[in-house]
């Protein structure tokens, strides 16, 4: 995976919950970004409620808020505007499509991705309270389901920095 400047227009994080993409998207945002969430657009819409719905009712909100994401994605494009994407991007197929949107407004994303080792991640997962769309729960049953289905960036996807 390549090592480049990350001062491009869009910047789409990659990585398991707790890796640390929210953290470097919001350094992105002080830099003048705007940061496209699936979890802040979740919890604007059910809270922490959301931990009390079902897990098929959980992954529909996902699935809705990836398509808001992409909305919003394709009107700062048209603007001009520079844009992280704050999300897992844990299949391949789904950091595809971002970069084929990206790439019809004639935009080079670079994708970060954040890595950690599991027992990091669930140290700072079992932290978490449940207080916002930053600090969402996720037990170790989850987290192991996410280390098991993540589809880790390959060499040929070649527009990675590794953090």
């Amino acid at each position: 995976m390549k090592k480049s400047s990350h001062n491009k227009q869009v910047v789409i994080m990659c990585g398991i919950s707790g890796s640390g993409k929210t953290a470097y998207a919001r350094r992105l945002e002080k830099e003048g970004y705007i940061r496209l969430s699936s979890d802040n657009l979740i919890w604007q819409k059910v809270g922490a409620d959301l931990f009390r719905l079902t897990k098929e009712e959980q992954r529909k909100l996902f699935a809705e808020s990836r398509l808001e994401i992409i909305s919003k994605l394709k009107e700062l494009l048209t603007s001009g505007k520079k844009v992280v994407v704050d999300a897992t991007h844990c299949k391949r197929a789904g950091r595809d499509a971002i970069r084929n949107i990206c790439n019809k407004f004639s935009v080079a994303p670079v994708f970060l991705y954040c890595q950690a080792e599991k027992e990091e991640l669930w140290r700072r997962l079992s932290q978490r309270k449940g207080e916002g769309p930053d600090d969402l729960l996720v037990t170790r049953e989850e987290l192991d389901d996410y280390w098991e289905g993540f589809e880790r960036p390959q060499q040929d996807e070649g527009d990675f920095i590794e953090i």
